[in-house]
């Protein structure tokens, strides 16, 4: 009797399992690592914008304005051309203003939407401060409005996160 070499289709169908066993668990854990990587990202450019912007303040007395100008409820948004403005006016303090590591076309407020976010700028109305904003995608991350309980600083009763993802992160001074 001659003896047939080769695999079984049962032993083939059990490294199959275990390779795709094995891949969706890689897979799964770069995903998490990614996410984190790009939050770390996120609060880093938005600390980097911060302190520009406090060079800003400190050579002209106030803060650029929003898109809709200062004391109004206005932004400008990274996935938009109003970002090329606010770059121009950090331009002296910033050699390339970021963008958010996936930029996506609306604002951080909405679930599921990556961008960054500069706006509502107090000057005479209200007190010299602005919003510096991004949404984070690690549910877990300490930082994450869900956690920290922002509020808004035209009206400080008010908190954000009952109104929008609970996973935005705000970078300007409290």
């Amino acid at each position: 009797m001659k003896k047939q070499k080769g695999f079984t289709l049962i032993e083939l169908l059990v490294v199959i399992a275990v390779i795709s066993l094995l891949a969706s668990i890689i897979f799964t854990t770069v995903q998490g690592v990614m996410k984190k990587a790009r939050d770390a990202q996120r609060m880093s450019d938005l600390e980097q914008i911060r302190l520009a912007l406090e060079l800003f303040y400190l050579d002209k007395g106030y803060y650029p304005q929003s898109s809709c100008g200062w004391d109004c409820n206005g932004y400008r948004n990274s996935h938009t051309s109003s970002w090329d403005a606010f770059a121009a006016d950090l331009a002296p303090y910033m050699k390339t203003l970021p963008k958010d590591p996936i930029n996506s076309s609306c604002s951080p407020w909405n679930i599921g939407c990556y961008s960054y976010s500069y706006g509502n700028v107090g000057r005479t109305i209200y007190k010299a401060q602005y919003d510096l904003t991004t949404q984070l995608e690690d549910p877990n991350n300490p930082q994450r409005c869900g956690l920290r309980h922002w509020r808004f600083y035209f009206n400080d009763l008010h908190p954000w996160c009952p109104d929008y993802s609970n996973q935005i992160y705000e970078a300007s001074p409290k």
